[in-house]
Formats: structure tokens, C-alpha cells, sequence
């Protein structure tokens, strides 16, 4: 009302809700101390929901402790959030989700996860095709490497026709030696996986 008694009016709605609920989230995969090589496409996964709105009005951020922040994912309405990435470092990473809704409340979890270099690994003996005489002293060698772990710090299986024979480790100059005289006749496949700290594996057979 103005000074000559003339007056004017606006009116306007105003919904109080109950006290604001911060959302729920969690990394369903990879588990937790996974591992996998440097390069590879990594599918993290997780689950979000929040009691006031919809998940898909959530904003996901994916980040690392090494590599900062990875970026972001829209979650669907059911509450599953996918978010894919190739370009990790080699690292151990702890990788954090964190879930915000629409007033800034938050949600993290996070998980432990390493990007690592795959082992190497080539047999040198026996020769590929080539045949020997029964009963006679056999000569398996292989030479292994990796660009993280020492040659003597990788596992070695030796498999004959899927059955392990040997877990014969290398020295620390990469090579892994060993005789056997049993074999009787017939034809092999010879299978040696080496597997390193992070679980990384490579083969080579014959």
C-alpha cells in the first residue's frame, strides 16, 4: 500500500519438505584390489539412489588419487551408474565415486585398483615340432620378464596337455630351467604361464 491508500498484491506457493536426505552409492566392480594392464577399457560400475529424487537427476564423478578426476556418468533411473576408461597411468589408483544431488548433499565410496605391465614370457626348450626319443632327459628352459617385477619374483606354471609338470621360477636373470627323463610316447603341448604381483598373466606354448 503506497501513501494514497492504493494498494498492490502478489501471492506465491511455498512447499516445505522434510529435512533433505543425502543419497546412497556404492562401486559394485571391479572389486576391490583388482588389476588389469595398462590400456585396457575398465568398466567401473556402481549403484546409486537417493529418497527425494529420481537417480537419473544424480551427478556421478569418477576420479582417481593419481590421474584426478576421470569424469562423470548420468545414471539410470533404476539406480545403476557405468562409467568406462582406458587412459589410466600405471599406478596403484584408489579410485573414488562421488554421487551429488540436487542441493549439493554427496555420497563417495571408493576402491583400490591397479593398472600394471604384463609379464613376459618365451620358451627357449624344448624345441617346437621337434621330436625326441623316449625316455630321454629333456631340457625345458624359458626366459621371463616384466617392466614392474623381478624375473625371480614372477610364477611360473608349466603345463603338459593341461597338467601342471612344474612351478619352476627363473633366476633373476630371467631364465627358468629344469630336466625331465618320464615323458613316454606321444605328443605334447607344453603351456608356461607367468603370472606377476598384480595377478597380470601371459603364456607361451609349443
Amino acid at each position: 500500500e503506497d501513501s494514497t491508500g492504493k494498494t498492490g498484491r502478489s501471492s506465491l506457493i511455498i512447499d516445505v519438505g522434510p529435512p533433505n536426505s543425502a543419497p546412497t552409492c556404492g562401486i559394485t566392480a571391479p572389486v576391490n584390489g583388482a588389476a588389469g594392464p595398462q590400456n585396457e577399457l575398465v568398466s567401473f560400475e556402481g549403484t546409486v539412489a537417493d529418497v527425494d529424487i529420481p537417480s537419473n537427476q544424480l551427478t556421478v564423478t569418477w576420479s582417481s588419487d593419481k590421474d584426478a578426476e576421470l569424469g562423470t556418468s548420468t545414471p539410470s533411473t533404476a539406480g545403476a551408474g557405468l562409467f568406462s576408461y582406458a587412459d589410466l597411468s600405471v599406478n596403484t589408483h584408489t579410485i573414488t565415486m562421488t554421487v551429488t544431488d540436487e542441493v549439493g548433499e554427496a555420497c563417495t565410496d571408493f576402491i583400490s585398483y591397479t593398472v600394471g605391465t604384463a609379464p613376459e614370457i618365451a620358451i627357449d626348450a624344448p624345441i617346437d615340432g621337434e621330436t625326441y626319443a623316449e625316455g630321454s632327459t629333456l631340457d625345458f628352459m624359458a626366459t621371463v620378464s616384466d617392466a614392474q617385477d623381478q624375473p625371480d619374483a614372477i610364477a611360473l606354471d608349466w603345463a603338459l596337455n593341461g597338467s601342471t609338470i612344474s612351478n619352476q621360477a627363473a633366476l633373476s636373470n630371467g631364465v627358468a630351467q629344469f630336466t625331465d627323463a618320464t615323458l613316454t610316447y606321444g605328443s605334447y603341448t607344453l603351456l608356461v604361464t607367468a603370472t606377476d604381483s598384480d595377478g597380470l598373466t601371459a603364456a607361451d606354448q609349443l
